[in-house]
């Protein structure tokens, strides 16, 4: 209870010192109620494989508005351009992954970095990235992986004036085992599992330091599935299954896309099951409780008119309540 109402009086202290900064800009704002955390892969944007539109980047712009995000964790950005081109003027720092100065591991016709963009008031570290995500095919026993070309897992640091650090993580993890029922012995699901031992690994250092975590972005999989070996894995027991949360788990999905897929004819569909999740540490999971997780849908009127994204926004809001510490 003492971590939780640490945590509480960090998030706190983050908006107190938010407030001021905001005030710097010439733009008096009242004292912000809850952190909210938007993830949304953003399906190639910046690149010529997905061209857009004047419109459409001001829909993508819109959509930030509406939400007005404190930290944006995004997945499927070819460049830090491409992002400031959407985001409100002067109000977020961007924090792209580590793999876009691997020129051996990037492409010259467009990628897809995970990274974030997070309120120029809220106080940052960089560390280094979760590069061992990076891996062309899993290994076989005895053999050491082979890095590819896949996405690493961006790694920030959020500092209140006091209390707890959190530890944000934005991941896209290996496509092609959406779901439990794939073959685990498949080559994407045995990428996915090598990936799955990575962030395990990671947690286990939080959970060790009795730190703050909260991994976001597009999973691959459907991890809220009853039994799912993705999750299981993740919380394990050797890293205390009570400590680590899908907060996503009972979210109602329903997102309608367009598939952008080039020389065809335009196919859509709705998804009414998640691959893009929040997982977190038990604090943060505790105070979620008055809080809340959705799916940002987007209209079939604007799927139809404009080129947006496979992927609707997930958003995490947890609220900063009067009285309670936080």
């Amino acid at each position: 209870m003492t971590f939780i109402l640490i945590l509480c009086v960090s998030f706190f202290s983050i908006f107190s010192y938010a407030s001021d900064s905001q005030s710097s800009f010439g733009r008096e704002q009242p004292q912000r109620q809850s952190l909210t955390v938007m993830s949304w892969n953003l399906e190639w944007f910046g690149t010529p494989r997905v061209p857009r539109t004047d419109a459409d980047y001001a829909y993508f712009t819109d959509v930030i508005r509406r939400v007005s995000p404190d930290i944006i964790a995004f997945q499927e950005a070819d460049s830090k351009e491409a992002v400031e081109r959407i985001l409100p003027k002067d109000q977020y720092s961007l924090y792209l992954s580590d793999r876009h100065g691997k020129a051996s591991e990037s492409f010259r016709d467009g990628n897809q970095y995970t990274g974030f963009a997070i309120r120029q008031s809220l106080p940052v570290s960089d560390p280094q990235d979760i590069a061992s995500l990076n891996i062309r095919t899993a290994p076989k026993s005895g053999e050491r992986a082979r890095k590819g070309r896949l996405r690493y897992g961006t790694y920030v640091i959020v500092h209140p004036q006091s209390g707890t650090p959190i530890h944000l993580l934005s991941v896209h993890l290996k496509s092609g085992c959406y779901t439990s029922k794939i073959n685990r012995q498949s080559a994407s699901c045995r990428v996915l599992s090598y990936q799955a031992g990575v962030l395990k690994n990671w947690i286990d250092q939080r959970l060790a330091a009795k730190e703050s975590f909260l991994i976001s972005g597009d999973f691959n999989h459907r991890m809220a599935d009853s039994g799912d070996w993705l999750y299981r894995s993740l919380s394990a027991p050797s890293s205390d299954r009570h400590s680590v949360h899908l907060l996503t788990k009972d979210v109602n999905a329903s997102c309608y896309v367009r598939l952008n897929r080039s020389k065809r004819k335009a196919e859509y569909r709705r998804y009414t099951a998640l691959i893009d999740h929040f997982v977190a540490s038990a604090d943060i999971a505790d105070v979620l409780r008055q809080g809340k997780v959705y799916q940002y849908p987007f209209s079939q009127k604007d799927v139809s008119r404009l080129t947006l994204s496979d992927h609707c926004p997930l958003v995490l809001d947890i609220p900063l309540l009067p009285g309670s510490g936080l």
